[in-house]
């Protein structure tokens, strides 16, 4: 549940990155940093990959995979490449008596080792995450958070600056 919530916060970061690269042109001058957004969405307890729509700049639909080491990588047609966020904070509630879990989350990111048309991206950013989950009950009723979660649906939106050469 948390490292799927961290998967999807870095996967936004980087997708914000993303958009950045697939815009910068080729010059002999340094590529200029470009803003751009992102909005990813998981649905499933159990999926360790989230969709993501990065806009801005760049316009693509690709996936986050969440990875063994509280990183991300977002991948897109063409390439990919890997996000590492940072969380700044956290708000989280449970409601015992229906085992709702709602949490908030702010977090920064960066972006890094692109591959294939994201080689050299680099960038940084921030983002929001909103989490919903309904938890399931032990054997004495109470809600558990060690069981797989009956319902979760995760939300994040972020936004920043990216760069590629």
């Amino acid at each position: 549940m948390r490292k799927t919530i961290t998967a999807l916060i870095a996967a936004a970061s980087a997708t914000l990155m993303i958009s950045g690269a697939g815009i910068a042109t080729a010059s002999a001058r340094p590529a200029a940093a470009r803003a751009e957004h992102f909005q990813e969405m998981v649905a499933s307890p159990t999926s360790s990959k989230a969709n993501v729509i990065v806009y801005g700049a760049f316009t693509a639909a690709g996936i986050d995979v969440e990875n063994n080491n509280n990183t991300d990588t977002f991948k897109f047609p063409g390439g990919s490449f890997l996000v590492t966020p940072r969380f700044t904070s956290r708000n989280e509630h449970l409601n015992k008596a229906t085992c709702l879990l709602t949490e908030s989350l702010r977090l920064t990111y960066k972006i890094s080792r692109g591959t294939g048309k994201y080689a050299g991206i680099s960038g940084t950013g921030h983002a929001t995450l909103s989490d919903l989950e309904i938890t399931a009950r032990d054997s004495h009723g109470a809600c558990s958070l060690s069981k797989t979660l009956l319902a979760q649906q995760v939300f994040a939106r972020g936004q920043g600056p990216v760069t590629l050469p």
